[in-house]
């Protein structure tokens, strides 16, 4: 059976009292929060499935109103035992990904384009446990293993380019329990 967890990566220029990690730039901060279920545990060889939701927003407290964010663009690069399984929303722009190497490395855009004062954005997908060269599911061994690069923002503000970065998600892939 696939399990599937979330995860939330959100950028934004509100704080969060559950944020990850905190990247300042242009009076906007970028937060980092997930959020797995129903019980976060990830076993070696089981498919697994993740929603993730990218969320952009403009506002209060440190926006001046009338700011745009303009020529948004999101990308992240997923880890090797991954794959993309489907996009499901884009409110703003475009969204899509390629692949590279052997293993097939899923690289995501998402083309934002223009974000006003008090303006959200949601990008929402799923990406799973990949099939790997042997026909088992990924992850082969216990550990520790990054899904991803970390989101990365790159705006510009009255024509100077801006950009915000994340910190990777982190998640712990335990022995099978028979």
């Amino acid at each position: 059976m696939r399990k599937i967890l979330t995860l939330v990566l959100l950028l934004s220029a509100l704080s969060l009292a559950q944020a990850m990690s905190t990247v300042n730039a242009c009076h906007k901060t970028a937060s980092l929060t997930y959020e797995q279920w129903p019980n976060g545990i990830v076993e070696v060889g089981e498919e697994v499935q993740w929603r993730i939701d990218i969320v952009l927003a403009l506002g209060l407290p440190d926006v001046t109103p009338g700011t745009v964010l303009e020529d948004c663009v999101v990308t992240d690069n997923l880890a090797a035992e991954l794959e993309i399984d489907q996009i499901i929303l884009v409110t703003h722009g475009y969204a899509d990904y390629y692949t590279t190497g052997r293993s097939d490395k899923a690289h995501l855009t998402w083309h934002v384009g223009n974000l006003g004062y008090m303006e959200w954005a949601t990008l929402s997908f799923y990406v799973s446990t990949d099939i790997n060269p042997a026909g088992r599911h990924e992850y082969t061994s216990p550990g520790t293993y990054y899904l991803n690069s970390g989101p990365t923002l790159k705006y510009h503000i009255d024509g100077t380019q801006y950009s915000l970065e994340m910190n990777n998600v982190m998640v712990t892939v335990y022995p099978r329990v028979s």
